[in-house]
Parts: C-alpha cells; structure tokens; sequence
C-alpha cells in the first residue's frame, strides 16, 4: 500500500493536496532479527527509529495497534499525530483499501499539516463531505469500562426515582377485603 502512495505522491494533483509531505514505509525502520533494539511482533522500535529521523506522521493500517499499551505509549510519547482505519477495514482486500485511503487523502493531508498530536479514524463510507473522527489516546478497554459505569449508574438513578408499591400479596389483600367489609366501603368508593 505505501509503494501505491509513493507512485500517486509523485502525481501533481496530489503534490498539489500534500504539498512536500514526503511517504515511508514502516518496514524502512524497522529493526532486524539481532539488532539491539528488535523486539519480535512489536512496533515500538520503529516507532522510536522513526521519531529519531524526524517523523511526525502515523498512518496505519494495523487497526488493534491503539489497543496494544506498549505501543499506544510509544505513538503518544513521541507526539505522532496518528491516523487509522476503522476496524473493519482490515477485511478488506488490497484494492478497495487504496481506494478508500485515496477517496480520503485530500482530508488525512490537510489533518497532518494542521493536526496536533493525537489519534483519527478514517470512516468506511464513501460519503464526499466526511470527516476523519478524533479519537482519544487513552486505553480503550478503560474508556469501554467507563462508559459501562456510566451507563450502568444512569440506570440505577432511573429505578430509584419513583419507588413503586410493592404488588399485593394474599395476606394484604384478605386484610383490605376484611376492612372494606367492617366499615362497608369498596374499592369503587376509595377511588
């Protein structure tokens, strides 16, 4: 997918949107079986090696690496401004992922030239006047949590509004007929 970005970068038109934004590859950082820093199946290390060559921009394809704290971590404390996909993406096939990221493009540029650091999602949809979707650096499996005792008070505030009489039993209903009957009042005449 980068080698595609690399061949439309070299586009006027798109020179044009990006203005001198120039595209790399992860795999040019990333470090090899027996260097100091390679850790296998973690995308810290390249994260560092790109920061340290002057990288500010992150847009990835690995929709669960905002998932993942050690590398969540890594993209926040080297003030990335981080661009992904939503999750379904990742289902997708080569050539509609392309697509998708260059229906976008004109978006995820003017968001890396503007952007402050921090996490976007590129929406699944085709719609032309969209919008990339900030979303927060904070672990999300917390924020669902949170959101869960939110919801989950909110609930509780709602039952304990109007505590309701309890349904009649047996014993209370003989006892209200036992009543109604010594001073010869119905239930018509109570109402």
């Amino acid at each position: 997918m980068v080698r595609a970005l690399e061949a439309f970068a070299k586009e006027r038109q798109l020179r044009r949107i990006t203005g001198d934004i120039e595209i790399k590859s992860a795999k040019d950082y990333a470090p090899q079986p027996g260097d100091t820093d390679y850790l296998r199946k973690n995308d810290a290390p390249w994260l560092k090696r790109f920061a340290a060559d002057g990288g500010k921009v992150v847009i990835s394809g690995d929709t669960k690496m905002r998932w993942v704290p050690h590398e969540r971590l890594a993209l926040i404390e080297h003030d990335f401004v981080v661009i992904f996909f939503e999750n379904q993406w990742s289902k997708w096939k080569f050539f509609r992922k392309c697509a998708l990221l260059l229906h976008w493009w004109p978006l995820v540029a003017s968001c890396i030239k503007r952007a402050k650091p921090g996490f976007w999602y590129i929406p699944c949809h085709w719609k032309e006047k969209g919008r990339l979707r900030k979303v927060s650096t904070d672990d999300p499996r917390k924020l669902k949590i949170e959101r869960k005792q939110v919801a989950a008070r909110k609930k509780r505030q709602k039952t304990k509004v109007a505590p309701k009489e309890p349904p009649m039993d047996l014993f209370r209903y003989a006892d209200a007929k036992k009543n109604n009957r010594r001073t010869g009042k119905t239930e018509e005449d109570k109402a």
